[in-house]
Order: C-alpha cells, then structure tokens, then sequence
C-alpha cells in the first residue's frame, strides 16, 4: 500500500470509518460530528447497532451494523470490584469479535482513517495499524494522563482490583493472544498496549477536566456537541405559566429502574412552590408512580434542550451527558451517584463548586428536599455554574471536533502498510 500525503485543511475529501460504542452516552456526542464531517464533503461509514440506524443515518453517513452487535444493556446496579475485575475481559471479547466484520466492510475500499470510541481501544488501533492509517480516539469523559488515571479513579469508588483475580488474569492472556496474532510487526504491537501520542477528542471542555492544564496538542477539548435530544425524538415542552421554579429529575440511560426514587421526589417537592418535571427513562412507567399532584409531571424521556433553560435546579445521577447539558445551560445540580463513574463525576462537581452530592444511600425525601432548597439558594454557587457554562459554551462542539480531525489528518501521510 502506497502513502499519500496531505496537503492542507483544504485537502481531498476523506473516507472516515467511525467505531462509536452503541449506548446513548457514547453516541450522542459523536454523532454531531459525524454530521459535520459529512457536510463538509468526506464519506463516513459509522458502525452501530440497529437502535441507532435510524440516528446514523440522518447524518448522512453510511450506517453498518457491529456483526455480532454490541451490547448497549445498562450496567449492573451495583458496580462492586469483582465487577470491575470481569468488565475488560468482557468487554475485550465482545469488541474483538466484530473486527472480521469491520474488515470486510472495508476489504475493497479502506478508509483514510479510523475513528474509535474509548471503549474500542483496540479494535480501533488494531484495525488502524493494519490498514496503515492515522487514527483518532473519542472520548465522551474525562481522560487520563501521568497526572489523572481515570481506572484508579474508579477503583476508590468500587473498590482496589486484585492483580491476581481470575479475569484479570484472563484478560492479561488473552489481550496478549489477539495482540501476537495480530500479523503485525514487534513495534506496531507494542503501540497497540500503549496508544503512545494517540490523537484524543474529548467531549468536555478543558476546564472541567482533571488537571486539565497538563494535557497536550495531542488531546482537544471540545465539549458538548450539539443541544441534547432525548433517546425518541421528544416533542415541544412548555414551562409553567404561573411562573413556578423548576426542578427537573433525571436518572439518565443507565439507571432509571428507581420508581421509589421518583417516588421520593414526588413527596420531597409537591408541598413546595415549584413545578416538578420528572424524567422517567423507558424502565418506569408514570402509571407505578401513582396519582401526581397538580404541579409535577412525569414523562418517558423530556426535551433538555427546552427544558433546562427554564430549570432552577437538575436533580440527576451525574452521568457525563446530563451535567454538561446542565453545566451549559447554567443550572446547578443535585447529583445522586450510582456508578464510579458517576462518583468520579461528582468529585470534579464538588471540586469545582459546581453542584451538591447526595450520596445513594442517604437519599431520602428530607435530604433531597434540603438538597434542592441549599442549591437554589446558594448564590456563589450559581455564578460558579455560570462561568463553566461560559467555558462549556465557547469549547468548539461539533465543529471544532471536526477542524481538530481534519487537521489531524490532513498533517499526517498515509503510513506504509
């Protein structure tokens, strides 16, 4: 195989194959950009799985579905060591086993370049250095450097991992099995462990991110990238006329199976003068709630592009894709953490002053009350929101995603295969 080099950020249009991971926190982000590379003239094929064709699609992409699919099932509810243990060999497994599919996809057309979800690691690098193309990596948290190691970070919450766990063990062979018969040479084999200099789009502004000064032009910063959809479309939401403050609930994608929680928010704020705005998710019904009063709604999912501008306060569990939403629309939070990851999450908002924990366990109908009041009332609170929605706002989003790719791949010459 040939190199061709690049001239400029006015370059040949580009075919881009793009390896998002299939769940809604992964796709959201990465999808936008997808559309704005389309826009700009380049061919991209994106991988997912049949929930989201319809959503590939409607950018203009190419739609290929991960044969055979990748899982997009909501964690276990408790995320304890020996979960954190069995995760990579799992995950490992089920993202080497669509390479086969990938490659043929791509057999008689190959792409200039691979774009790959976090999670993907290896697939994405792998199937780069096979093909001898640059590749990007995307992030949809924070990222990790010799400053910030994200995995200890959720080992605080989960639990230390023990070296010598069985699927630690397991993962340890079998990463080193699929790495020596990948047919690729010493060196090539060595970067695949390593990903040394990978080129990384994370979506969170710079200043929101763990030690974010310490990262270097190989990372860009570009925060959210487009107003947030809800996972059906969603349909026109109205604010209260009476003028009441807001409080919107939300337990995102992954853990809305808590009808008592909901429950709990119903009673914490309806003798309050405010609107209550719940979203449920599509493991709750409004119906297991029971009779709501007056000033609380409860729906399957809610519009937050339409909803948080006139929210005074996001009652959520600190996923990634509910704060930054939150964080640029400048309404503080009240988190309630489930996963290490979302701990993880609450941390930086507690560092930053940006929000306040409510921790799992203490959630009751008196804390969250308390909770929401201390929020909404807390004016150095609000002024430090507002100017991490100023940061948020100006990180570039889609658009300075795709520049930082172009770049990145207009720089770089095709490598000899």
């Amino acid at each position: 195989m040939t190199g061709t080099s690049r001239g400029g950020p006015q370059g040949r249009p580009l075919h881009l194959a793009f390896l998002p991971y299939p769940a809604f926190g992964h796709m959201v982000p990465v999808l936008p950009v997808v559309a704005e590379l389309v826009a700009r003239g380049h061919r991209v094929t994106c991988f997912a799985t049949e929930e989201f064709m319809d959503r590939v699609r409607a950018t203009g992409a190419q739609a290929r579905l991960y044969e055979p699919p990748l899982s997009s099932d909501p964690p276990p509810d408790v995320i304890d060591a020996d979960e954190s243990a069995r995760a990579p060999l799992k995950l490992l497994e089920a993202s080497t086993a669509v390479l086969p599919s990938i490659e043929a996809c791509f057999a008689d057309d190959l792409p200039d370049a691979v774009a790959y979800d976090t999670t993907l690691w290896l697939t994405g690098r792998l199937l780069a250095a096979r093909w001898g193309r640059p590749s990007v990596q995307l992030s949809p948290t924070f990222i990790s450097n010799e400053h910030f190691n994200l995995s200890e970070q959720h080992q605080d919450y989960a639990g230390q991992i023990d070296p010598a766990h069985p699927a630690i063990v397991a993962f340890t062979q079998r990463l080193k099995e699929i790495v020596a018969g990948s047919g690729l040479r010493e060196e090539q084999q060595a970067e695949l462990f390593y990903g040394h200099e990978e080129f990384t789009v994370a979506f969170v502004p710079r200043e929101f991110q763990f030690a974010g000064a310490t990262f270097d032009e190989h990372q860009v910063f570009v925060g959210p990238t487009t107003q947030a959809a809800t996972p059906d479309g969603g349909s026109a939401w109205q604010p209260p006329a009476d003028g009441r403050p807001v409080v919107l609930v939300s337990l995102g994608t992954t853990v809305n199976n808590h009808p008592d929680f909901f429950r709990q928010c119903v009673e914490a704020f309806a003798g309050l003068p405010w609107h209550t705005v719940l979203a449920l998710g599509k493991r709750v019904s409004p119906e297991e709630l029971g009779p709501l009063p007056p000033h609380v709604e409860a729906h399957p999912w809610v519009p937050l592009a339409e909803v948080l501008p006139h929210t005074s306060v996001l009652l959520c569990q600190s996923g990634m894709g509910s704060i930054l939403e939150a964080l640029r629309a400048a309404v503080p939070m009240v988190v309630v953490p489930h996963h290490p990851e979302q701990h993880v999450n609450a941390r930086r908002l507690t560092e930053l002053g940006l929000a306040r924990v409510v921790r799992r366990e203490d959630a009751s109908v008196e804390t969250l009350r308390n909770a929401v009041l201390e929020v909404a009332g807390d004016t150095a609170l609000r002024e430090r929101v507002r100017e991490m929605s100023r940061h948020v706002r100006s990180a570039g989003g889609a658009g300075a995603a795709a520049d930082a790719i172009e770049q990145r791949l207009y720089a770089r010459p095709l490598e000899e295969a």
